[in-house]
């Protein structure tokens, strides 16, 4: 929500090789922090770990859908 942080995130966390397939999120009325749905398409699969890395050293809390099919059949 705060006014860049998109674009921080592009900068700082995607790889060069990383592609944002889907993205949504819930803006609040206020604060800013909101939950966000990023579907971050990899070239390849040992660019997970650094992607991993980088959005914990930005304070980014995640969870990795991939792992939990229930939530990842109903969103895609």
């Amino acid at each position: 929500q705060r006014a860049g942080a998109l674009r921080e995130f592009l900068e700082k966390v995607l790889g060069p090789n990383d592609d944002i397939a889907h993205f949504e999120y819930k803006r609040k009325t206020y604060g800013e922090k909101g939950p966000a749905l990023i579907g971050i398409e990899l070239c390849n699969q040992k660019d997970l770990q650094p992607l991993i890395e980088r959005m914990k050293e930005q304070g980014i809390t995640f969870e990795y859908l991939n792992d939990r099919p229930d939530f990842f059949q109903f969103l895609v």
